[in-house]
């Protein structure tokens, strides 16, 4: 998949390609090997390399490469790269080997703290569920 798609200046249901760029648009869905979206927007986001926000957002992003953000923000970040989050970048949780969060940039929760949640979330799930089946 070497194909390049540029999308500018529109709107689409879902895109995938081996090199998306994404430009003053929106785009429903993204798969494919490089992301970039630069004033525009996108729901969820899978890469098997990097991708790039600026001035933008982004829905849930899996990506096998690396991801930065600058001016922008995401969903939730899962990668087995690094992630960056630059000036003015939002992301809600990040899931990565290594996060870098330079001046301005926040996180809700990051891998620690997101995998702590998921774990007390499932216990929380677990009593719950135990004690509405001794009801029955």
């Amino acid at each position: 998949m070497d194909e390049r798609v540029a999308v500018q200046q529109g709107i689409v249901g879902a895109v995938s390609a081996g090199s998306v760029e994404v430009r003053n648009a929106g785009i429903g869905a993204v798969a494919g090997h490089d992301v970039s979206i630069t004033n525009g927007g996108t729901g969820a986001v899978a890469a098997a390399g990097d991708v790039h926000i600026t001035n933008g957002g982004s829905g849930p992003i899996g990506a096998l490469g690396s991801i930065s953000i600058t001016n922008g923000g995401a969903q939730t970040i899962a990668t087995l790269g690094g992630a960056t989050l630059g000036e003015r970048s939002f992301v809600a949780f990040v899931l990565a080997p290594k996060v870098t969060i330079e001046s301005g940039a926040r996180v809700l929760m990051n891998t620690p703290q997101a995998l702590a949640a998921g774990a007390a979330f499932a216990v929380v799930l677990g009593v719950v569920m135990r004690r509405s089946g001794r009801r029955r």
